[in-house]
């Protein structure tokens, strides 16, 4: 892998860890808005000549019908979002699993913060390391991710290696 290629990849997969929690929180405003979707009726209403085609027509079609058949739409489109958001939740859990002890210890200070950014120093006074140490660990942490989320470039890479 090229270093151009390995730094894209790196960047999306520390955009990735940075997104935990808001990809937990989507999950909870898709499950909010299936049952706001669910609990939604308008049914019968008052005669609507707007949509009335003048000419012969032999679509005949009905509000309720309309209704339902949007309905069931947007509730397959979310249905589908919650699935995607959950696949890469789930991968960012066995992510998380694999990490070591100070690894779990900088993705919760660093990447699952609900500030919006914290600072180098407050994390390196929390887990009394270097500066050094900490752009190592992150770079560890983030690499880990990698592997653990995208197991294919991993195997692919080994591949490469051997062989050349």
């Amino acid at each position: 892998m090229k270093k151009e290629e390995f730094d894209k990849l790196y960047k999306r997969v520390e955009g990735k860890l940075f997104s935990y929690n808001k990809i937990k929180d989507d999950i909870e405003i898709i499950d909010l808005e299936i049952a706001k979707v669910n609990n939604d009726y308008v049914g019968c209403s008052g005669i609507n000549y707007d949509s009335e085609k003048t000419g012969k027509t032999y679509n005949i079609s009905n509000t309720v019908e309309q209704e339902v058949i949007r309905k069931e739409e947007r509730i397959n489109y979310l249905q589908y979002r919650k699935k995607e958001l959950e696949i890469e939740k789930n991968r960012i859990d066995i992510a998380i699993k694999n990490f070591t002890l100070q690894q779990k210890e900088l993705f919760e200070i660093l990447y699952c913060s609900r500030r919006v950014r914290v600072s180098r120093r407050e994390i390196l006074e929390k887990m009394h390391i270097s500066k050094s140490t900490y752009y190592q660990l992150r770079r560890d942490t983030v690499i880990s991710a990698l592997n653990s989320m995208y197991p294919r470039v991993l195997i692919d890479e080994i591949y490469t290696k051997l062989a050349n």
